[in-house]
């Protein structure tokens, strides 16, 4: 199985309730996308709840049975329609791919 883990650090909001709005808008598009991409396994996207300064504001965790699956859901056009809904939102991303 494969673990892809995506983090991102909104870098562009005004306030706390910016950013957290920011965050649910990211989430929204974000949310539905096991509905619609068959190769994903498991599928968890978390807004931060934590005051932490190294603290990332959303994360997405999922599973893939391959990386051909995995591949497959990076090129899917629903993955690169919720990644170009939420281009207006300035961020800093962090990600780890993973066999397990």
């Amino acid at each position: 199985m494969i673990k892809h883990i995506v983090m991102f650090k909104i870098t562009d909001a005004e306030n706390i309730d910016d950013r957290l709005n920011k965050a649910l808008k990211m989430k929204s598009v974000f949310d539905n996308l096991i509905e619609r991409i068959d190769t994903i396994r498991f599928y968890e996207v978390g807004i931060n709840s934590g005051n932490s300064d190294s603290a990332y504001d959303l994360v997405i965790n999922s599973s893939f049975n391959t990386w051909s699956d995995l591949e497959t859901y990076v090129k899917h056009p629903e993955h690169q329609e919720a990644i170009k809904l939420n281009k207006h939102i300035q961020k800093v991303k962090a990600v780890i791919d993973y066999e397990i």
